[in-house]
């Protein structure tokens, strides 16, 4: 049977920004309902709270993106979010989560808690959009497109990178700049070991969850209550949580050495429906 079709899309590095910027904008466009949401429902009206409150409506949009992405590839895609693969997804992210979350609970002995409700649902945003940019699309796309096992490192590689570098635009919101310069390595790291159990499990949802989970407890803090998210400086928690991101990057690389490179292939085979697995 032949193979269809995608131009521009079948080229597997231009079609993961083109795929990121996608889920950006669409998240964008249907998170406008957060105003209508923090103004009707929470009855949030200014101030920092207002970028806390959104999440909803942009994490809805990034679902919208996957929908998209499903629909414009049927049937071949069986899709990113599923059960198969959830469990051990949460259980491979589980060892970093949990020194992450260790530093953040030191960060809120120093810098107090805001809002659990805020936190919550500021946390859906990050999770939903920036894994759906960031891995859900572009990495998925890519896996359909590549011939080699010896290219599993590429995306896994560049999708980690430039969710580490992206960050460092923090700094044009008013971060500290080696705040800023320590973040985007952070989430390099973090990204590292996200981009691992997506690739090994074929299933965004343990990447969404850990990564809600993260910002959840890290948008409890008193300090990030009250800048909007942006961090100022960096206290002892800060640096457990960039021990987590060490962590993270070691264990990331460590799900996808070239032991489980065929097992790899194999799953996204299966979850774009080819018949052959790709020769090395």
């Amino acid at each position: 049977m032949k193979t269809r079709q995608h131009k521009i899309l079948d080229h597997p590095i231009i079609s993961c920004f083109l795929l990121l910027v996608f889920a950006l904008v669409i998240s964008e466009l249907v998170g406008n309902i957060d105003g209508v949401i923090n103004h009707h429902v929470l009855g949030i009206e200014s101030g920092s709270d207002v970028h806390l409150g959104c999440g909803i409506g942009a994490a809805i949009g990034a679902v919208v993106a996957m929908g998209l992405f499903k629909l414009w590839f049927k049937p071949d895609f069986k899709g990113c979010l599923q059960r198969k693969g959830l469990l051990t997804g949460i259980l491979l992210f589980l060892p970093v989560a949990v020194i992450h979350y260790i530093g953040s609970v030191v960060s809120w002995t120093s810098f107090g808690t805001g809002s659990v409700l805020l936190a919550l649902l500021a946390a859906f945003s990050p999770g939903f959009v920036e894994e759906t940019a960031f891995r859900g699309l572009g990495v998925a796309n890519y896996m359909r497109t590549i011939k080699s096992e010896k290219q599993i490192k590429v995306i896994f590689w560049l999708s980690s990178l430039v969710f580490g570098l992206v960050h460092a635009t923090n700094i044009f919101a008013g971060g500290d700049p080696a705040s800023c310069a320590i973040q985007a390595v952070y989430a390099i790291g973090i990204g590292m070991a996200l981009g691992a159990v997506y690739l090994r499990t074929g299933n965004l949802l343990p990447c969404i969850l850990g990564h809600m989970s993260l910002d959840f407890m890290e948008f409890i803090r008193g300090d990030l209550s009250q800048s909007g998210g942006i961090m100022t400086g960096m206290g002892v928690g800060d640096w457990i949580t960039c021990f987590a991101a060490v962590v993270g990057a070691a264990w990331g690389l460590w799900l996808i050495r070239s032991n489980y490179h065929s097992e790899i292939i194999a799953l996204w085979n299966d979850k774009w429906n080819k018949g052959n697995s790709a020769n090395e």
